[in-house]
């Protein structure tokens, strides 16, 4: 972070600065992580008030605070604002400003993370690029990113997430982006948005943080691209699509090659190129053509688009592919799951001969209408060709009923494990596909699957 004078602060922050003027050299947020030179805010929730912690982290090395209030027997300087959660908002938005690095922002029900490391890998080509790292793209982690940013880099890739309405709205506001991208809406937080509309309504909110002469790049598959288009007549747009060639950007001619990675031609209005993924799922050619549109934008050409997402990592939890013997996938993409994102890697999963079982832990926060998207994802299954449908948790056992005898649900991860165990035994070609929410914590039996495969020699 760059250094700053709590004087050119507090005016930012619209607070009331108690003490002596002096420079810090960082931010904190959490009083378990103080570096020496840090101003530390000090956030208010439900459940926990970090004032009760000034003294702590002034012994850490913090040299100054931000407070509601004033703090007695607090031997350094104090900013003293109204609301610090806001407060933290307006200092990474300064800093933003002040550094003002080209910046993109992505959100979306399904895809933004990928889309935001396929951008970052294109934009490392041409640039310094700083990303959000791990899910810091909410309300807090935004501005903490933000507050990450330094003099080298040239470029921001900012992912935006929300669990209601008004969220988006604050964040993109802070990142105020020259390029603003949806990947698509689905079913996913419901019970914050009340329906798909409301998901529509929150994504689409992003594109307000944009100036006059920004860039919007909407979703032409999306049933809601109307919606959108029709409140961006004021900004230049480009739009996306696997499917229609009426889009700015689309794909031809997709291929899948035998680990499921797909290969096609891009089209765009910078010209076209055979682009080769090396992340499994057609889905991802939607994900690719969305992050060629943005980067494009901020001057990547079509060869740093190609070479970019061909050098892409996976990313942790989101179709992982392991391969304990050559007969054998365990595909983890436990990360988390609504129901598009299950179909998408259901359809990876069918795409593989063999024997081809679906893992699926419970969708969370989906609403009212939880039991019949879990039903849905189950008919999907099936028709896609899925040969068993194994579930763990409490809804999800509406999944797995639509598969009859083929199907089966555990009231334990070590019974579904036991289950799943001679299959990894069997020479006969095997692909496990396990997914399921953040809060199903399915990534625990992939860990246990990959341990037995360790211990028994025979199987693996």
């Amino acid at each position: 972070m760059i250094s700053l004078h709590l004087a050119e602060i507090a005016p930012a922050l619209g607070a009331r600065l108690q003490g002596a003027d002096l420079a810090i050299s960082g931010v904190s947020t959490d009083s378990r992580q103080i570096s020496a030179g840090d101003l530390f805010i000090a956030l208010k929730g439900p459940n926990f008030d970090a004032h009760h912690f000034i003294a702590e982290v002034v012994g850490k090395g913090a040299v100054a605070v931000v407070v509601e209030h004033e703090v007695a027997d607090c031997s350094v300087p104090q900013l003293i604002v109204a609301d610090t959660k806001l407060a933290l908002g307006q200092l990474g938005a300064l800093v933003k400003a002040r550094l003002a690095p080209k910046a993109v922002a992505v959100t979306g029900s399904v895809g933004k993370t990928t889309v935001k490391e396929m951008m970052a890998a294109i934009m490392s080509r041409i640039g310094n690029v700083l990303a959000t790292a791990g899910n810091f793209n909410n309300e807090i982690g935004v501005p903490l990113t933000l507050l990450r940013l330094e003099p080298e880099h040239q470029y921001a890739v900012m992912e935006l997430g929300a669990n209601h309405l008004g969220e988006i709205a604050y964040t993109t506001s802070l990142v105020k982006p020259d390029v603003a991208l949806i990947t698509n809406v689905a079913a996913a937080h419901l019970e914050g948005f009340g329906d798909l509309f409301g998901v529509a309504r929150a994504k689409g909110e992003i594109y307000t943080g944009l100036s006059t002469d920004g860039l919007a790049i909407v979703p032409l598959d999306s049933e809601f691209h109307s919606y959108w288009l029709q409140r961006l007549t004021h900004l230049k747009v480009h739009t996306f699509s696997m499917e229609q060639q009426s889009a700015d950007f689309y794909a031809e001619n997709i291929m899948l090659d035998s680990q499921g990675c797909a290969g096609f031609n891009m089209h765009t209005p910078f010209g076209q190129r055979f682009i080769q993924l090396v992340l499994p799922g057609k889905h991802n050619v939607g994900n690719a053509l969305a992050a060629a549109a943005a980067t494009l934008a901020l001057g990547a050409s079509m060869t740093d688009v190609q070479l970019g997402l061909a050098a892409m990592k996976p990313v942790k939890g989101r179709i992982n592919v392991h391969q304990p013997r050559e007969n054998l996938r365990i595909i983890d993409d436990t990360y988390n799951a609504n129901s598009e994102s299950v179909k998408a890697a259901t359809d990876l999963l069918a795409s593989y001969g063999g024997t081809r079982i679906l893992v699926l832990g419970d969708m969370g926060e989906l609403g009212p209408d939880a039991r019949l998207y879990h039903e849905e994802v189950g008919i999907h299954a099936k028709q896609a060709g899925i040969n068993q449908l194994f579930t763990l948790g409490v809804l999800s056992q509406n999944a797995s009923e639509q598969f009859h005898a083929q199907g089966a649900h555990f009231s334990s991860r070590q019974q579904l494990v036991t289950k799943l165990t001679p299959f990894l035994n069997t020479t006969a070609e095997v692909s496990i596909l396990v997914k399921g929410s953040r809060s199903a914590k399915m990534e625990l039996v992939v860990q246990d699957l990959l341990e037995r495969c360790q211990q028994e020699t025979s199987a693996c």
